[in-house]
């Protein structure tokens, strides 16, 4: 029975999703790292929300770890670069907090432009000051923008809806958008100088950590307010405290912040005019059912059935893809089992490419470097990894499709090249699972990639192939099957020999010394 570990808090119609698949749910909910530590190595899938910090010490201690999959939508708390190399899939639910991520958003802009907060405070310490709470309306002002996915597109429909202009900024949004008569697309900094609200909804990254720093606070109307339901740690927090201290700007709501819990020292704590939320942005009972009902059944969903939604590493968007190219891809494996056998020297690139009815060239070449690798590193190879894992060993992957007429109808061509030299094969697959191995080193053969066969190099002369078949005999190696290419030129020849036992190293030795004999090698599929 495959175990799901499950570390923060999951409504219970999740976990019945997981039970009811046959999984076993290992409830670790707010338990300390060391109770984690204890189970991480046993289990196939693992359940977070944003309390857990998926580290490099725990992916590196989950032994078994198929998946991780988050109840929303960022996945900053999660190792992604360590989980893909360990071939973990991570996914999300990116749809499920959008809603209540935008009406928080909304609620935040409403509360800081109408003083609601202040004037709750004033109020419970029995003050009655309306003068200086005096707000200002969203309509007519400008709203900035900043991240046009799926939340950040939900509240620029609810400032259009409150009569606002909206102003966007994202270096990554589709032309259609940029276009519309809806928004007004522009720079960040022209956003920032021009915009009365801003409001932020990119995800935390190298690019984006600071991105709203002293300098770019200073170039803000001074009655400008900011809002932050995304991540911590896009804003400058201590910049912001200063900015808002010293009037720079009229105010700012933030519902998510670089240390949370927020620490009792955080300059936001005491700044002027600032709204702060504890992380509210999809704590709502719907938003909640729903990430939970949604990531569980995806976690099922791949652990059962291999079915793949919302996975954020995967070589490919449609695990029916893979289905499909099943029998290329076993092909394109086995041709890398082969070369990884008759190969010398350290891997420098590995070139795939696909003819015919093989169009979609990424999964088979992915499959072909694993096949190639998975028996030369200590890594656990898979679709999600083994790119990564070839990129961290300096090895280029190169890969295409080509329309023209090569004499079958599908061919998958393997060139891997060592610092030594290069080895080539290619092969087809015959009436749709019929897997063949036609051509090696420019030689053409029908091989099945099956058992244990030598690839022996000799010269194409009389005597040679009852050279070889009396050694094997002596040495009580049966011979079950023999493919023999003229094609190479220059006198040479090239053999596949099948056998039903192995000979050992000595008795190898002894063959490639053979008169006639070029080179031998053992390969075993």
């Amino acid at each position: 029975m495959k175990r799901v570990l499950v570390t923060d808090s999951i409504e219970q119609s999740g976990l019945n999703i997981l039970v009811n698949r046959g999984l076993e749910v290992v409830d670790r909910i707010g338990a300390p790292i060391e109770s984690i530590l204890e189970v991480v190595g046993t289990v196939h899938g693992w359940i977070v929300r944003s309390g857990t910090q998926v580290d490099a010490e725990l992916l590196n201690r989950a032994d078994n770890l198929q998946v991780v999959g988050r109840a929303g939508v960022g996945i900053d708390n999660i190792d992604l670069e360590v989980a893909t190399l360990r071939g973990v899939v991570v996914m999300n639910t990116p749809d499920g907090n959008t809603i209540s991520a935008a009406e928080h958003t909304l609620a935040l802009m409403l509360a800081l432009a109408r003083n609601i907060h202040l004037g709750h405070g004033s109020l419970s310490t029995g003050e009655w000051d309306r003068k200086s709470l005096q707000g200002v309306e969203l309509h007519g002002k400008a709203l900035g923008v900043i991240g046009l996915g799926r939340i950040g597109r939900r509240v620029m429909s609810y400032g259009r809806a409150l009569g606002m202009e909206i102003l966007g900024y994202d270096p990554y949004v589709p032309q259609d958008l940029a276009a519309s008569d809806e928004i007004t697309m522009l720079s960040l900094e022209d956003l920032l100088a021009r915009s009365d609200f801003v409001t932020l909804h990119v995800p935390l990254t190298e690019q984006t950590r600071g991105l709203i720093d002293a300098g770019r606070l200073k170039t803000m109307k001074p009655a400008a307010r900011i809002i932050n339901c995304a991540r911590g740690g896009i804003i400058h927090e201590q910049d912001l405290a200063e900015a808002l201290n010293s009037g720079t700007i009229a105010g700012a709501a933030l519902d998510v912040f670089t240390t949370e819990p927020v620490a009792p020292d955080n300059p936001l704590l005491k700044a002027r005019n600032i709204l702060l939320t504890p992380h509210l942005g999809a704590s709502t009972k719907e938003a909640q059912e729903g990430v939970s009902l949604a990531i569980c059944q995806q976690v099922a969903d791949f652990l059962t059935d291999g079915k793949l939604q919302g996975a954020l590493n995967p070589p490919v968007a449609d695990m029916a893809l893979l289905k499909k190219l099943e029998n290329h891809l076993q092909l394109a494996a086995d041709m890398g089992r082969l070369l990884s056998q008759l190969i010398d020297g350290s891997v420098k690139s590995v070139e795939v490419r696909c003819f015919g009815s093989v169009e979609d060239s990424h999964p088979v070449a992915m499959a072909a470097v694993r096949g190639l690798l998975e028996n030369i590193l200590d890594s656990r190879l898979n679709f999600v990894n083994t790119g990564a894992v070839a990129k961290e060993r300096g090895i280029d992957i190169i890969q295409g499709y080509e329309s023209k007429e090569v004499g079958y109808a599908n061919l998958v061509k393997v060139a891997v090249t060592t610092d030594q030299g290069e080895k080539t094969m290619a092969g087809s697959v015959f009436a749709n699972r019929h897997l063949r191995i036609v051509e090696i080193e420019g030689h053409h053969l029908e091989l099945r990639p099956e058992g244990v066969m030598l690839f022996i190099r000799n010269q194409d002369e009389p005597g040679v192939l009852g050279r070889i078949s009396s050694a094997l005999g002596a040495y009580g190696v049966n011979i079950g099957e023999v493919l023999l290419s003229r094609e190479g030129g220059a006198g040479q020849a090239y053999l596949v020999v099948k056998v039903d036992n192995e000979p050992d190293s000595q008795q190898l030795d002894d063959l490639a010394r053979l008169d006639g004999i070029i080179s031998v090698r053992k390969v075993r599929l």
